[in-house]
């Protein structure tokens, strides 16, 4: 009987925590993904960036809910040969766009208005973390009849060595 009861608590506890999930729209790659690794895209409708910063100085961002916007991250998965202990390697590009404006381009100082980041993810002592992005293009073009939107970045990371410089992407 115990167990029951305590079945019962869990699952009225688990059915009333609140549900954060985003709607994930359709996107894809149209840039070339690196042959040694695996891209994906993915893109959170009616969601924006928070970006924040450690006790220790180092950027992070958490996905708010805002129905102006939606948050595009892009992440680059270096394949690792064998069971290597650190040798994960892993970029991420992350941002945020409107969703009512039909034609953009922001370029270097002006692509912090996406809270554009990059992340990049190893056993790299001093460089790893999210940094900010001020140097590069954005643009981003949507088509009214078939209900897609492009977005083409350049990029160059002033703080750290990067593999993806450039990505495209569709969004339908």
């Amino acid at each position: 009987m115990k167990k029951v009861k305590v079945l019962i608590i869990l699952f009225i506890l688990a059915s009333c925590g609140s549900k954060k999930s985003a709607t994930v729209l359709s996107a894809s790659l149209t840039s070339a993904c690196p042959k040694d690794g695996n891209c994906t895209v993915a893109v959170f409708d009616n969601k924006s960036m928070a970006v924040k910063t450690t006790e220790l100085g180092s950027l992070y961002y958490e996905l708010e809910e805002n129905t102006s916007k939606k948050v595009i991250k892009y992440t680059y998965n270096k394949k690792v040969k064998g069971n290597i202990q650190d040798a994960s390697y892993r970029e991420e590009i992350v941002f945020e766009i409107n969703n009512n404006n039909d034609q953009l381009v922001f370029t270097d100082e002006s692509l912090q208005d996406t809270q554009l980041l990059f992340g990049r993810f190893c056993y790299c002592k001093g460089q790893t973390g999210y940094y900010k992005i001020d140097s590069g293009s954005l643009r981003i073009s949507k088509n009214l009849e078939s209900k897609t939107t492009k977005v083409d970045l350049s990029f160059k990371s002033k703080k750290v060595p990067q593999v993806i410089e450039s990505i495209s992407i569709l969004i339908k």
